[in-house]
């Protein structure tokens, strides 16, 4: 099997199998989930009912593997997540946050990608690290790191057609691997090859935001 092949499969044992988080996710959910980068779970962080919703098949999941990865330098991922509001975030949440982009743009190439913004409705929505609007007027949203249970839960409920996690545990590895999480009668995620990842990775590149504008539109 190539590596460009959509039904590469990792072979690690920091990222859970699908048939593993749906035999006991109960068990395998929050070590997937709430683990920050040092591998200790966040603090208040709960996914018993996203759990439970997928014993009872109303939410399904599935794996989500890019078979490709570009080498990310910290100025580069200054550059391209320079669109985003300033905030206190780690190295490795802002790696992922660029990887959730080339992921978002390799399943979508059309798609519109606004980064933290409101993933739910009401008067004190919940934020994600990337929504990704489709042509037809869909949403989806992606979470880098450590996330939530209850968030997936609730981003579903309000309209979201999936809400794609990117763990911690993917890190410097040659591949993009996410899990992605859906009403079980919405449709699964796309199946992305190397060349679609490569592809969104030139689309980045070319979006970048100038760095010095010309000496004579400063004189201008």
């Amino acid at each position: 099997m190539t590596i460009d092949t959509p039904q590469f499969i990792p072979n690690n044992s920091s990222l859970p199998s699908l048939s593993s988080i749906l035999t006991d996710p109960h068990e395998v959910l929050p070590r997937l989930i709430h683990s920050q980068f040092s591998g200790l779970p966040r603090a208040y962080q709960d996914s018993a009912m996203l759990a439970e919703a997928l014993n009872d098949g109303f939410i399904a999941v599935d794996t989500v593997v890019l078979p490709w990865c570009p080498m990310l330098e910290e100025s580069l991922i200054d550059e391209i997540l320079a669109d985003e509001p300033s905030r206190h975030e780690s190295y490795g949440h802002r790696q992922l946050k660029v990887l959730g982009r080339i992921l978002a743009l390799a399943s979508a190439p059309d798609s519109m990608l606004e980064p933290e913004a409101p993933a739910t409705s009401g008067r004190y929505p919940l934020r994600a690290d990337l929504i990704v609007w489709h042509a037809t007027g869909v949403s989806e949203t992606y979470e880098c790191g450590a996330t939530d249970g209850r968030s997936i839960i609730e981003q579903l409920m309000d309209g979201q057609v999936r809400v794609t996690i990117l763990p911690y545990a993917g890190l410097g590895m040659p591949f993009i691997h996410g899990y992605s999480f859906r009403m079980a009668e919405n449709p699964p995620h796309k199946a992305p090859t190397a060349v679609d990842g490569m592809r969104a990775w030139d689309q980045i590149l070319a979006a970048r935001p100038t760095t010095v504008p010309a000496i004579h539109t400063l004189l201008a």
